[in-house]
């Protein structure tokens, strides 16, 4: 029975080497704990899934969690004065699936009253004069084939997206020396895996490309804004030549120096309309590609969040193979945040989000590569019980940040108001009254 507060979070991924640990929602966290203890009386805080970042962490497999603790002190000592008040439940995802089977790694946590549920679900009922609102969660990995295991109850880490993260993401992440690294190269492991080589174009292009290149490429763009102007005023001048036109006419035929200029003009237009045509062989590539079954980035995310929607219309219509049923249902490991109350009558379905910062690919002028901005989004989903129902809340945890653009990223850039703000109160997104039936 859950007839108490209970909070959801989910995808803190909390662990790493000096290289590649990105968690930096330290205060943030701590905060937050401090929030609900000071507002609830009560509070049950279910942290659904990749809460540690176990695949990160290179400690022998028994010492893991004690190196993130030894890490991150501050943080798991206020988890253990908010467990002492308040009932913390950590399940299992993808990226700490240890977690489910490691008696050892289970007992360290609990030292920190962190209490472990092995469970791919879990399932808490408020309940109100024998009328009930039922709540089922889960990581989500399961639904990604990328990140799905073949048991739940497996002792394993062998999905796909483990072994990129092993032998290709993490190996980037430690390229050359501390000193020598790029610091953009830290956050590969914040974007969306299928995305990952347009990332590296775009960081090469704005971060590394050599100064010669730059020096070539953003003049010859400024040009091609006089270029394209003077070409139909030099065709049109072919057919018509007014009488007060005759003497710049005349000049800009004989002046060397301005034949020069007409000539570096027109060379720099006909190499722009080739990369403007090498541009549209490229686009008509990619549609004979989705002709052939391959789709581009945004169908691939609309087809995969889809699945998050059906998986979540069976649960919450209880026609699934799982024998699975509730009101209220949430997932996380998506790490984007999202709550829907229109799929089912009187239900709901969210996506708990992440504590884990993200990337947000921008659009650009000119057609250079789409700019990628950091930002945070620390949601979180609370259910609220009352005489009349369940109250639903999304919401989001203030976070301040600020995006480090290079000169050219701001060049290219359409609108600076793309760029994702920081959060500076404790935000509503969304809510709902489940009533009690």
């Amino acid at each position: 029975m859950a007839n108490q507060t209970t909070v959801v979070i989910s995808d803190l991924h909390i662990g790493g080497d000096e290289h590649i640990e990105d968690f930096r929602c330290e205060n943030e966290l701590i905060h937050f704990l401090d929030f609900l203890d000071n507002n609830y009386q009560k509070v049950e805080l279910i942290i659904l899934g990749d809460f540690l970042d176990l695949w990160k962490v290179q400690e022998k497999k028994h010492k893991q969690v004690e190196f993130i603790i030894s890490c991150w002190p501050k943080l798991f000592n206020k988890f253990k004065e908010f467990g002492s008040k308040h009932k913390i439940t950590v399940l299992a995802g993808n990226h700490d699936h240890a977690l489910s089977y490691d008696q050892k790694l289970i007992d360290d946590l609990k030292e920190f009253n962190l209490e472990i549920d092995k469970n791919q679900f879990f399932d808490r009922e408020f309940e109100k004069n024998g009328k009930k609102v039922r709540l089922v969660g889960e990581h989500g990995n399961q639904i990604d084939p990328n990140c799905s295991f073949t048991s739940w109850e497996m002792p394993t880490n062998s999905s796909m997206a483990y072994h990129i993260c092993q032998n290709f993401i993490y190996k980037i992440m430690r390229i050359g020396g501390k000193k020598d690294r790029p610091e953009w190269v830290k956050d590969t492991d914040n974007i969306e895996i299928d995305l990952i080589p347009f990332w590296f174009l775009s960081k090469y292009f704005y971060n590394e490309l050599g100064p010669i290149l730059k020096a070539i490429i953003i003049p010859m763009l400024i040009l091609f804004g006089f270029a394209v102007p003077y070409f139909i005023f030099d065709i049109v001048t072919d057919f018509y030549r007014p009488e007060f036109l005759v003497p710049v006419l005349n000049l800009l035929d004989k002046n060397i120096f301005f034949k020069i200029i007409i000539f570096i003009l027109y060379f720099d237009m006909v190499l722009v309309v080739l990369f403007f045509f090498m541009a549209l062989l490229k686009k008509d590539f990619q549609k004979k590609l989705h002709e052939y079954g391959f789709y581009n980035m945004p169908e691939t995310l609309t087809k995969k969040h889809q699945t998050y929607i059906e998986r979540a219309k069976s649960i919450l219509q209880n026609k699934n193979e799982l024998g699975i049923n509730a009101d209220i249902f949430i997932n996380g490991h998506t790490h984007h945040a999202g709550f829907y109350d229109d799929l089912v009558s009187n239900k709901v379905y969210a996506d708990s989000g992440s504590w884990k910062q993200l990337m947000k690919g921008i659009k650009t002028r000119f057609r250079f590569p789409s700019v990628y901005v950091p930002y945070y989004n620390l949601s979180y989903f609370i259910c609220d019980p009352n005489d009349k129902g369940v109250r639903t809340e999304l919401r989001q945890w203030p976070k301040e940040f600020k995006a480090k653009l290079t000169i050219l990223e701001r060049i290219a850039l359409k609108k600076n108001k793309d760029i994702p703000k920081s959060v500076r109160e404790n935000t509503l997104i969304k809510s709902a009254l489940i009533k009690y039936h």
